[in-house]
Protein backbone atom coordinates (compact mmCIF):
# COMPACT_ATOMS: atom_id res chain seq x y z
CA UNK A 1 0.00 0.00 0.00
CA UNK A 2 1.03 3.61 -0.80
CA UNK A 3 2.04 6.02 1.71
CA UNK A 4 0.18 9.38 1.64
CA UNK A 5 2.02 12.57 0.79
CA UNK A 6 1.40 13.57 4.86
CA UNK A 7 2.75 10.28 5.58
CA UNK A 8 6.29 10.48 3.55
CA UNK A 9 6.56 14.23 4.90
CA UNK A 10 6.52 13.07 8.54
CA UNK A 11 9.03 10.77 8.23
CA UNK A 12 11.08 12.82 5.97
CA UNK A 13 10.95 15.43 8.83
CA UNK A 14 12.52 12.72 11.69
CA UNK A 15 15.93 12.11 9.46
CA UNK A 16 18.55 13.36 10.69
CA UNK A 17 21.53 11.79 8.36
CA UNK A 18 22.64 11.77 4.96
CA UNK A 19 22.70 7.75 5.68
CA UNK A 20 18.97 7.55 6.80
CA UNK A 21 18.39 9.67 3.77
CA UNK A 22 19.91 7.55 1.54
CA UNK A 23 18.06 4.27 3.28
CA UNK A 24 14.66 5.88 3.36
CA UNK A 25 14.78 6.68 -0.46
CA UNK A 26 15.90 3.93 -1.35
CA UNK A 27 12.73 2.56 0.35
CA UNK A 28 10.56 5.23 -0.70
CA UNK A 29 11.80 6.85 -4.32
CA UNK A 30 11.82 4.04 -6.68
CA UNK A 31 9.28 3.38 -8.69
CA UNK A 32 7.90 -0.51 -7.61
CA UNK A 33 8.16 -1.19 -11.74
CA UNK A 34 11.15 0.05 -14.05
CA UNK A 35 9.73 1.20 -17.52
CA UNK A 36 11.36 -1.56 -19.71
CA UNK A 37 9.35 -4.81 -17.74
CA UNK A 38 6.04 -2.38 -17.93
CA UNK A 39 6.59 -1.92 -21.10
CA UNK A 40 7.58 -6.03 -22.44
CA UNK A 41 4.79 -6.59 -20.33
CA UNK A 42 1.93 -4.26 -21.79
CA UNK A 43 3.69 -6.03 -25.49
CA UNK A 44 2.70 -9.54 -24.16
CA UNK A 45 -0.86 -8.14 -22.65
CA UNK A 46 -1.82 -6.62 -26.43
CA UNK A 47 -0.44 -9.66 -27.85
CA UNK A 48 2.73 -8.15 -29.84
CA UNK A 49 6.41 -8.38 -29.09
CA UNK A 50 8.53 -5.33 -28.94
CA UNK A 51 10.32 -5.83 -32.13
CA UNK A 52 6.48 -6.30 -34.18
CA UNK A 53 6.16 -2.47 -33.44
CA UNK A 54 8.73 -1.31 -35.67
CA UNK A 55 5.91 -1.27 -38.44
CA UNK A 56 3.45 0.74 -36.80
CA UNK A 57 5.81 3.82 -35.29
CA UNK A 58 9.24 5.68 -36.44
CA UNK A 59 11.30 4.37 -33.66
CA UNK A 60 13.72 1.87 -34.71
CA UNK A 61 14.11 -1.87 -34.29
CA UNK A 62 16.97 -1.34 -32.29
CA UNK A 63 16.12 1.64 -29.91
CA UNK A 64 12.81 -0.57 -29.27
CA UNK A 65 15.04 -3.63 -28.38
CA UNK A 66 16.80 -1.45 -26.37
CA UNK A 67 14.23 0.37 -24.01
CA UNK A 68 12.88 -3.23 -24.02
CA UNK A 69 16.23 -4.62 -22.37
CA UNK A 70 16.61 -1.62 -19.94
CA UNK A 71 19.48 0.20 -21.87
CA UNK A 72 17.62 3.36 -22.59
CA UNK A 73 14.93 5.53 -21.28
CA UNK A 74 12.74 7.11 -24.01
CA UNK A 75 11.93 10.54 -24.51
CA UNK A 76 7.86 11.81 -23.83
CA UNK A 77 7.88 11.43 -28.15
CA UNK A 78 8.76 8.18 -27.99
CA UNK A 79 6.91 7.44 -25.35
CA UNK A 80 3.56 8.55 -27.34
CA UNK A 81 4.24 6.44 -30.44
CA UNK A 82 4.81 3.19 -28.37
CA UNK A 83 1.14 3.93 -26.70
CA UNK A 84 -0.20 4.69 -30.12
CA UNK A 85 1.56 1.61 -31.41
CA UNK A 86 -0.06 -0.58 -28.65
CA UNK A 87 -2.99 0.89 -29.28
CA UNK A 88 -2.93 2.16 -25.23
CA UNK A 89 -5.33 3.22 -23.50
CA UNK A 90 -4.59 7.17 -21.97
CA UNK A 91 -3.79 4.72 -18.41
CA UNK A 92 -1.88 2.89 -19.78
CA UNK A 93 -0.11 5.85 -22.03
CA UNK A 94 0.38 7.63 -18.59
CA UNK A 95 1.86 4.74 -16.92
CA UNK A 96 4.61 4.54 -19.51
CA UNK A 97 5.40 8.47 -19.52
CA UNK A 98 5.82 8.21 -15.36
CA UNK A 99 7.72 4.99 -15.48
CA UNK A 100 10.10 6.40 -17.77
CA UNK A 101 10.33 9.83 -16.13
CA UNK A 102 7.97 12.11 -17.99
CA UNK A 103 5.22 14.09 -16.92
CA UNK A 104 1.84 12.12 -17.87
CA UNK A 105 -0.19 13.66 -20.20
CA UNK A 106 -2.31 17.06 -18.58
CA UNK A 107 -4.91 18.03 -20.20
CA UNK A 108 -3.94 21.80 -19.66
CA UNK A 109 -1.63 21.53 -22.32
CA UNK A 110 -2.77 21.45 -25.48
CA UNK A 111 -0.42 18.90 -26.47
CA UNK A 112 -1.22 16.58 -24.61
CA UNK A 113 -4.81 17.38 -24.90
CA UNK A 114 -4.50 16.88 -28.84
CA UNK A 115 -2.29 13.22 -27.80
CA UNK A 116 -5.12 12.26 -24.97
CA UNK A 117 -8.01 13.06 -27.75
CA UNK A 118 -6.35 10.84 -30.19
CA UNK A 119 -5.00 7.92 -27.90
CA UNK A 120 -8.77 7.54 -26.36
CA UNK A 121 -10.11 7.42 -29.76
CA UNK A 122 -7.62 5.16 -31.16
CA UNK A 123 -5.74 7.04 -34.01
CA UNK A 124 -3.47 6.68 -35.93
CA UNK A 125 0.17 8.49 -35.21
CA UNK A 126 -0.09 10.36 -39.01
CA UNK A 127 -3.66 11.66 -37.47
CA UNK A 128 -2.71 13.07 -34.34
CA UNK A 129 0.51 14.78 -35.97
CA UNK A 130 -2.25 16.15 -38.51
CA UNK A 131 -4.18 17.81 -35.65
CA UNK A 132 -0.83 18.94 -33.38
CA UNK A 133 0.16 20.72 -36.85
CA UNK A 134 -3.01 22.36 -37.68
CA UNK A 135 -2.86 23.67 -34.16
CA UNK A 136 0.84 25.02 -34.34
CA UNK A 137 2.56 22.26 -32.35
CA UNK A 138 5.40 20.37 -33.34
CA UNK A 139 5.40 16.85 -31.76
CA UNK A 140 6.94 14.97 -34.59
CA UNK A 141 5.05 11.94 -34.49
CA UNK A 142 5.86 10.11 -37.58
CA UNK A 143 8.85 9.88 -40.10
CA UNK A 144 9.23 12.68 -42.41
CA UNK A 145 8.39 12.14 -46.35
Amino acid sequence: MSKTTEELENELKSIRTKEELEKWMDKNQKPEVRFCDYFVGLCEQKGMKPGNLVGNISLSKAYIYALANGEKIPSKDAVIKIAIGLKATVTETNRLLKLSGNKELYPRREEDAVVEFGIRNQWEAYQIEELLKKRGLNMQLTDEE
